[in-house]
């Protein structure tokens, strides 16, 4: 006869592995585009610094300008933000703290890429990458109650104690 308790244990334990995995993919994926930011070069050239972040957004802002409606300011205000955005909202969603409202937060970033990718000429990667994200947003959300392997779940296991 099983107990209830363990048949309870190890249903939500699939939960937990999959809001843990979608989480850190999650911040994976924002750490690194705005990591990304910072680089520039390949293989043994590689660099990264401030100076490479500048570099490597204001052609994006001008691309951005010259091929959407999107005015000039705009496009370079994001520009100039989005890795230091990126970067932290990557940390905060893949360490668990507050994770609805991380989670959320990356959501939103997934939308404002997704708003500058739409306003270029060709956004096919909006749909496929930046549609994708979202999709995974949405279900680190949906299991985000399962967030055992989380610094939420720390503080409440310690609250619990």
């Amino acid at each position: 006869m099983s107990d209830s308790s363990s048949s309870k244990c190890c249903s939500n334990s699939g939960y937990a592995y999959a809001h843990l995995l979608l989480r850190l993919w999650v911040g994976m994926r924002l750490f690194m585009a705005g990591l990304d930011k910072f680089r520039w070069g390949n293989g043994s050239t590689t660099t990264f610094g401030l100076d490479n972040y500048a570099r490597k957004t204001e052609p994006l802002a001008k691309l951005m300008s010259d091929n959407s409606f999107l005015p000039e300011a705009a496009c370079q205000g994001f520009a100039a933000t989005i890795g230091y955005i990126l970067i932290p909202v990557g940390i905060w969603v893949a360490i668990g703290l507050f994770t609805e409202l991380g989670l959320l937060a990356a959501g939103l970033v997934f939308l404002m890429l997704g708003f500058g990718l739409a306003a270029l000429p060709d956004d096919t990667e909006m749909v496929t990458n930046i549609g994708l994200s979202i999709l995974i947003v949405a279900a680190a959300l949906v299991t985000s109650k399962a967030k055992t392997f989380s610094f939420d779940g720390i503080l409440s296991r310690k609250k619990a104690e």
